[in-house]
């Protein structure tokens, strides 16, 4: 499938609200950004390479912006792998700030806040492919972002010249020529975004600019830790606790409030699962990190609307298990 966005034929003063509504509902929803006192010009082409998705964009006169609010509202899990056909374009992220000219390629990724800035009349073309469709995991495209990928090697010169020839033929080629692109476009990205090893001077860099990621990612997987606190986290990166806080801020992350849930949604689980019937409400919650059992009754019910009795009681009434003594 293709389609094609151009604003030329509306009123300047149509243009912007066109443009975001059809940002918005993308598979990736954006937000458009106007520069002041400029005319906006977008010509857009978009195809479906099998499970790649293709956009081709000619524009000026405003940034395209992943917000942090977005990325949460909308999580989107997927490599976006951007070529610059003609003129220069600026992304924007926590990683650092890339300036890309023709021919250069650079990575972001749907779960990272990002801001694209287009000079006048700048070509580019973007890729998404999901991480499964890639068949690997985020830690291996983070290492990549904020990063130039520049066509001065005989990988990146030939990954460069095949997505720049797929984006300006496929828009207009029958489906099954668009389908059968998929195989040849996830190996070249798959292997753009595999080509760099960690142990080089680049790869090190790369991986200090990801701090920000690598930060979320820990907190995410450690919920379950009691010991997960500021603390340990700036102790295991070996950074400042209020530069933990700056990053958890930029994530939108509310640590107390992200362990809380988490630590009750895992007491809501025990309390319904029979083979913890015999268990305590003491017990479930010293096991789910609460010290404190009336403290833990309090925030159970300010979460869930009723007592942790109640949650069990109500459990055992769906699944006909009888109430113990």
């Amino acid at each position: 499938m293709s389609a094609i966005i151009d604003v030329e034929g509306l009123p300047v003063t149509d243009r912007v609200e066109f443009l975001r509504e059809r940002m918005l509902t993308a598979p990736v929803p954006l937000q458009l950004d106007p520069h002041p006192e400029s005319d906006i010009h977008v010509h857009s082409r978009v195809a479906e390479l099998g499970c790649v998705h293709l956009l081709s964009t000619k524009a000026s006169g405003a940034d395209v912006v992943r917000s942090a609010r977005l990325t949460r509202a909308t999580p989107r899990h997927s490599a976006l792998i951007t070529v610059i056909e003609s003129g220069t374009s600026v992304i924007d992220g926590d990683q650092g700030t890339v300036t890309l000219r023709a021919g250069d390629m650079a990575v972001c990724m749907t779960d990272e806040p990002y801001r694209l800035r287009f000079t006048d009349g700048t070509h580019g073309h973007t890729f998404q492919v999901s991480f499964d469709d890639l068949d690997l995991t985020p830690g291996a495209v983070y290492e990549q972002l904020g990063r130039v990928i520049h066509p001065d090697q005989a990988t990146t010169a030939a990954v460069s010249a095949f997505l720049r020839s797929t984006a300006r033929n496929a828009p207009r080629a029958p489906l099954a020529e668009q389908t059968s692109l998929e195989a040849p476009a996830l190996a070249l990205i798959r292997l753009l975004l595999t080509r760099v090893d960690a142990a080089t001077t680049g790869g090190r860099e790369s991986e200090s600019r990801s701090l920000a990621t690598r930060v979320e990612e820990y907190v995410r997987s450690r919920l379950e830790d009691p010991q997960l606190s500021i603390r340990s986290i700036a102790t295991t990166f070996a950074i400042s606790e209020r530069y933990v806080y700056t990053i958890l801020e930029r994530r939108g992350i509310d640590l107390g409030a992200l362990m809380r849930r988490h630590r009750l949604a895992r007491a809501a689980r025990m309390l319904e699962d029979p083979r913890a019937e015999n268990a305590t409400i003491a017990t479930i919650a010293h096991h789910c990190g609460f010290a404190d059992h009336a403290h833990f009754s309090r925030t159970f019910r300010g979460e869930f609307g009723m007592s942790p009795s109640e949650w069990r009681q109500r459990s055992r009434a769906v699944h006909k298990l009888p109430a113990q003594e």
